[in-house]
């Protein structure tokens, strides 16, 4: 009977232990994509911020045509469309890089110890990627923007607006 309490306790602390990493890993990822949410990058790019990090890159990315896709194919083919999309950013950039679904269709790379020629190279690669992928007929797209932050003066959310402003400019140059 003692044997069969103990047991009973050690299966209740493991599923509650299982339970608890679950909804750790929810709290700072995106439920479809599996990249980092918002939430997460935030916190990252707060605690990467530091002098030691610079010069540091981020790369803003815009989902083209979601909207078209989900009227066109439905949302399925949409959501698979963004998980194509997280895929090729996952794909593109290295380990220490920092992958997060900042909200809708939109994605940040952040990107420590990064030179300009380097987020250049990975703009390239996620084109290239890009270029090649396919969801059901449609050709999968994603604007890009990046900025780099050189001096530990300079405000990291100026550095992402001006990714943000760039990434629009690509936007509209494609249209």
């Amino acid at each position: 009977m003692l044997l069969t309490v103990v047991a009973e306790m050690m299966s209740n602390a493991y599923t509650r232990n299982q339970a608890e990493e679950k909804v750790r890993y929810q709290s700072f990822h995106d439920g479809l994509t599996g990249l980092y949410n918002r939430v997460y990058l935030e916190k990252e790019m707060e605690r990467l911020d530091t002098e030691r990090q610079l010069p540091i890159g981020i790369i803003m990315a815009d989902l083209n045509g979601l909207k078209l896709v989900n009227d066109a194919f439905g949302h399925t083919v949409g959501d698979e469309m963004l998980k194509q999309a997280a895929e090729i950013l996952k794909n593109s950039c290295r380990r220490e890089d920092i992958i997060a679904r900042w909200g809708g269709d939109e994605f940040v790379i952040f990107l420590p110890q990064t030179t300009e020629r380097d987020a250049k190279a990975i703009c390239q690669r996620i084109d290239e990627k890009c270029k090649i992928t396919y969801v059901k007929e449609a050709p999968l797209s994603l604007a890009l923007g990046a900025a780099i932050k050189t001096g530990p003066s300079q405000d990291l959310a100026a550095i992402l607006n001006e990714a943000d402003e760039n990434m629009y400019k690509h936007k509209l140059a494609e249209k």
